[in-house]
């Protein structure tokens, strides 16, 4: 079996945080908004996430901001930015809300969900990247916790009889269904990669590229009833998102996983809500040469 295979489920894993859809996709894959890409120029290549702005029928709008979990630091300085611009932003981060918390950790510090941030450390040391945990203000005043707590996480995971070997088995599926416009990456590449004296660059092109088919890949992982991954956390964030809008916050941002927001993307327009505007913002900056 090709080593590699462990890309995708570690890039679920980045870009969707803990994994959700329980509901059936109403649009294809192929209509759904591209919300992560990797572009590739003569002078630099980098891998994007969107911000996607929506409108609904009252006026209010609502942006879902595409996060990949670990990325340059730069990335999180312009969503700090950006993000003060908004009456409410609504945070991924399954467990208790930020002020509850002594320490930020992914899953809440729950010994079951510790693999998760195993996984995002070490990808992080690896490719030279930054933390979103460190990147990102938490503590913004507008910031709201819109995530499952870690007992509902669970309770889900169970009514769904789920757990990380099927999670597993459902990546391997979807990934061997995907078509390729390039070859999948073997062993012999990555260990080439390895053997040099910096091999971050080089690592982060191999995976950025295997993210362009991000969202295929979970749309995949979401058929046939769904994870509790994707689809009930997003269910529990528009829950959170209509509060806020009764409350009268007119411009809100859902700040959540890449890997997230198609699913989220359809639940807004069966709300009503029209899509406005795509923008895109470089998560990493990958120059061909040193500067």
């Amino acid at each position: 079996m090709n080593a590699l295979r462990i890309i995708p489920f570690t890039l679920a894993v980045l870009s969707a945080g803990a994994i959700l859809s329980s509901e059936p996709s109403s649009i294809s894959q192929d209509e759904a908004t591209d919300f992560l890409r990797f572009v590739e120029a003569d002078d630099a290549d980098s891998l994007e996430t969107a911000i996607v702005t929506y409108v609904a029928p009252s006026g209010v709008s609502v942006a879902l901001v595409g996060a990949v979990h670990i990325a340059d630091k730069a990335y999180f300085d312009a969503l700090n930015a950006r993000f003060k611009t908004y009456d409410a932003v609504l945070y991924e981060l399954v467990g208790r809300p930020i002020e509850q918390r002594e320490e930020l950790k992914p899953g809440d510090g729950s010994e079951k969900l510790q693999w998760l941030g195993q996984v995002q450390e070490m990808m992080r040391k690896t490719l030279k990247l930054e933390s979103q945990l460190r990147g990102i203000d938490y503590q913004a005043k507008n910031f709201v916790h819109a995530d499952m707590t870690v007992e509902g996480f669970f309770e889900s995971q169970e009514d769904k009889q789920e757990n990380f070997l099927t999670l597993w088995m459902k990546a391997m599926q979807a990934q061997s269904a995907l078509p390729r416009d390039r070859p999948q990456p073997n062993m012999l590449e990555l260990m080439m990669i390895l053997r040099q004296e910096d091999s971050s660059m080089d690592l982060k092109r191999l995976v950025g590229r295997e993210f362009d088919s991000m969202e295929k890949l979970i749309y995949g992982i979401e058929a046939n009833g769904g994870t509790s991954i994707i689809g009930e956390r997003n269910r529990h964030a528009l829950e959170v998102m209509e509060r806020e809008m009764k409350s009268g916050k007119k411009r809100l941002a859902i700040f959540y996983g890449a890997a997230h927001l198609p699913d989220m993307e359809q639940r807004l327009l069966k709300l009503g809500f029209k899509k406005q505007k795509t923008e895109w913002i470089k998560a990493w900056d990958l120059p061909w040469t040193e500067e």
